[in-house]
């Protein structure tokens, strides 16, 4: 497993260890903000959410993780 922290695309210098990005052995990726588990890019490149709520904050960390919207995240289907 690796662990790395998520870096703004913004123009911002950091989001201060509040974002994260989980890599497992199966190199799913799993965004964690806030030390909640948000959503998952699986090795084929598919994306699934894993939380179904939105903030501003954390809708800044998924926009850098995969480039989303709130519109284009909330659409996304809930992992079961």
């Amino acid at each position: 497993m690796k662990i790395y922290e998520l870096h703004p695309i913004d123009g911002r210098a950091s989001f201060y260890g509040k974002a994260r990005v989980i890599i497992d052995e199966n190199s799913v990726e799993t965004l964690v903000s806030y030390n909640t588990p948000i959503m998952r890019r699986l090795p084929d490149g598919k994306l699934e959410k894993l939380w179904d709520g939105w903030t501003q904050t954390t809708g800044k960390h998924i926009k850098a993780f995969c480039g989303m919207d709130k519109k284009q995240y909330q659409a996304l289907q809930k992992a079961v």
